[in-house]
């Protein structure tokens, strides 16, 4: 008997990426399912909202939302099904939209308080980095690993450095609370193989994390 029917027979299915655990998928996609829904029906809020501030507060809203969006809607495809090659297709596009979610949510900070001197090439270099972080994912199609890790983290917290000193304090705190349990997730990630159901604690941690993001944005930057 080989690997793949070892893995078959204790209810593992392979991929390119990660081992499948059928049992567990149903957590994981109704998690992600829900805020993709969920994020639908704020991100739509907020958007209509950020309207009253303006044009552009509102297309940089709408970057933001559909950036979460999709984020979410791909991880619940990616949980839901199962058969190959559109699984292995589908993961890396999880993996990939992180990226997109991360530049979506600095875009309407950006936008709102940044110097106009620096408003335009921040918001070039963050999405030519999350540019780069999905094309290398979808070429690459490898799993989470200490690069890809480190990737994420460097491109969520680097661009909080140059808005320092610029944004509402309490926008500020927000947003450290969102980025802090966002990073904690990152360390339940890395063991979600070690542990039955760590992956839909990854979940909820993103998904608290995306709900203190979006908070802060509805309050501190729309208003």
């Amino acid at each position: 008997m080989n690997d793949h029917d070892t893995m078959m027979d204790e209810g593992v299915i392979d991929s390119d990426q990660a081992p499948i655990r059928p049992g567990e998928e149903w957590a994981n996609a109704l998690t992600h399912g829900l805020a993709a829904l969920s994020g639908l029906i704020l991100g739509s809020w907020l958007v209509s909202t950020a309207l009253n501030q303006g044009f552009g507060l509102a297309i940089a809203c709408a970057a933001y939302t559909t950036s979460a969006v999709a984020t979410f809607s791909f991880s619940t495809l990616s949980h839901a099904i199962f058969r190959q090659p559109l699984l292995n297709t589908l993961r890396a596009w999880d993996q990939a939209m992180i990226y997109a979610m991360i530049s979506g949510t600095y875009t309407p900070i950006i936008y709102r308080f940044a110097a106009d001197t620096t408003r335009t090439p921040l918001l070039t270099a963050i999405w030519v980095a999350a540019f780069l972080g999905i094309t290398g994912k979808l070429l690459l199609r490898h799993r989470v690993n200490n690069v890809a890790t480190v990737s994420y983290l460097l491109l969520g917290w680097l661009p909080a450095i140059p808005m320092y000193g610029r944004v509402p304090l309490e926008l500020g705190w927000g947003m450290l609370l969102g980025g802090v349990l966002y990073s904690l997730g990152v360390i339940v990630l890395l063991n979600d193989s070690k542990i039955r159901y760590m992956h839909v604690v990854w979940h909820l941690f993103v998904m608290s994390a995306a709900l203190c993001h979006f908070l802060s944005i509805r309050w501190y930057v729309v208003g």
